[in-house]
């Protein structure tokens, strides 16, 4: 039996009218009338009685209807099972918070979830207007209307060099030494962070010396490791080569901020709840 004919027995049972019914269901009254009579010849037996007055429940129609919002219940129920189940999430992910989305993923039940690498600039336009549910980025400057933010992490800001540099050996730096240095940075959007590296230097009267850029944090690191400079975007939950260090600096620099990003309309519940016990965690 269609379910739609059940849909219309339960409206006309709630309205004691065909016509309020029909009203109800934006149909009209002939149509549902047609059916009703069309169910009730299926199931073999009247459902309603019908009067000037109105209609009402026969005992076979009561006993019909009892079962069958059991079953509309049930069925509906199923949809929005198979629905929860068949949804899946875009969770944008910055360039170098390889570390921190696997932790995050590490708290999550539901495996339909899609990471796409995105810049945290990209992620905040995704998220604004619904194309992405989640993101994971770098604290941005300003926060459009509607999606959250939860600060997740920072990391101390330490310089990445190889060990065999001159200046490994002392084990802790000061912005001094390495003002003459050529830093490098990533053409992403953590070089909105290393701006505030270079304001560190700034405040001490320092003039850092630029280096050349890379493209992506895996290629800063080739690049320090080959002799090109020092880096300081590379946090250090990242995998290095043995041939590189990390190296504390005197002077307080401003950390990485990793922040959760979220639609505050879509259903990432768990995705937030995710992202909040690895704020707790630090």
């Amino acid at each position: 039996m269609d379910l739609r004919y059940v849909r219309y027995a339960l409206a006309i049972a709630r309205a004691g009218s065909l016509r309020r019914a029909a009203a109800a269901l934006h149909i009209s009254q002939p149509t549902l009338s047609e059916q009703l009579r069309a169910m009730e010849k299926e199931i073999g037996v009247e459902l309603f009685s019908r009067s000037s007055s109105g209609v009402r429940l026969t005992e076979a129609g009561e006993a019909f209807l009892a079962q069958a919002t059991v079953a509309v219940d049930a069925f509906e129920r199923a949809v929005t099972a198979a629905r929860s189940k068949g949804h899946v999430a875009r969770l944008g992910v910055a360039d170098g918070l390889t570390d921190v989305v696997a932790r995050l993923l590490s708290q999550l039940q539901n495996g339909n979830l899609r990471v796409a690498p995105m810049g945290t600039a990209e992620q905040l336009v995704s998220i604004a207007d619904g194309a992405l549910q989640a993101g994971l980025g770098y604290a941005p400057g300003s926060m459009p209307r509607g999606v959250g933010r939860m600060l997740v992490h920072r990391f101390p800001v330490h310089a990445l060099m190889p060990r065999a540099h001159p200046l490994a050996a002392a084990g802790t730096l000061s912005l001094a030494d390495l003002a003459s240095e050529p830093l490098v940075m990533p053409e992403s959007d953590a070089v909105a962070g290393a701006r505030r590296f270079l304001e560190g230097f700034v405040r001490h009267r320092l003039h850092p010396r630029l280096g050349p850029s890379a493209a992506t944090h895996d290629l800063v690191i080739d690049m320090v490791d080959s002799g090109a400079g020092y880096a300081l975007c590379v946090h250090e939950g990242t995998k290095i080569p043995d041939t590189l260090a990390f190296l504390p600096i005197k002077e307080e620099v401003p950390p990485l901020e990793v922040v959760f990003l979220w639609n505050r309309q879509a259903d990432v519940q768990e995705l937030v709840s995710a992202a909040r016990h690895l704020a707790r965690s630090g």
